[in-house]
C-alpha cells in the first residue's frame, strides 16, 4: 500500500525492496518449521549495525491512506524497531542455543532494515527541511 502512495520512483523501489526482504524472512521460517535441520540457513551474519536513534525519540504514527512519505518512513522504521526488540529479546532468553542464534541474527537483520530505513529518513526528510 505504501508503495503506492509515494510518487518517486526511487522511493517506490526503495519500498518495494524492503517488503520482498520481509516475504524473504516468511519464507524462510517456513521452511524451518517444515524441515528443522534448516534452521542454519536462516538469518544474517550482519553484525556491529549501526542503531541511528532516528525514528526512536519520534511518536508512533499510522499508515493512513494520506500518509506521506515522511510518515511512510517513520511507521516502516518503527515496526523495524519493534521486530528487532522482539527478536532480541528471545535471542538473549535463548542464548547458547541454535534457536537463540537463528533469533539473534534475524535481530541483526531487522536492524539492518531500520538502519537503511533511517539513512532514507535522513536523505529524503532531514535534508529537505
Amino acid at each position: 500500500m505504501a508503495q503506492e502512495r509515494v510518487k518517486i520512483p526511487s522511493s517506490k523501489k526503495f519500498l518495494k525492496e524492503l517488503a520482498q526482504e520481509e516475504l524473504k524472512h516468511k519464507d524462510k521460517l517456513i521452511a524451518i518449521m517444515e524441515k528443522k535441520e534448516r534452521i542454519s540457513e536462516l538469518g544474517s551474519d550482519a553484525r556491529n549495525i549501526q542503531n541511528l536513534r532516528i525514528v526512536d525519540v519520534m511518536e508512533d504514527t499510522t499508515l493512513s491512506e494520506d500518509a506521506d512519505y515522511q510518515r511512510i518512513l517513520v511507521y516502516a522504521a518503527k515496526r523495524e524497531k519493534s521486530t528487532y526488540e522482539y527478536y532480541n529479546s528471545l535471542a538473549l532468553e535463548l542464548e547458547g542455543t541454535d534457536v537463540g542464534e537463528l533469533f539473534s541474527n534475524l535481530a541483526q537483520e531487522e536492524l539492518m532494515h531500520k538502519n537503511r530505513i533511517e539513512r532514507e529518513y535522513d536523505e529524503y526528510v532531514l535534508t529537505e527541511n
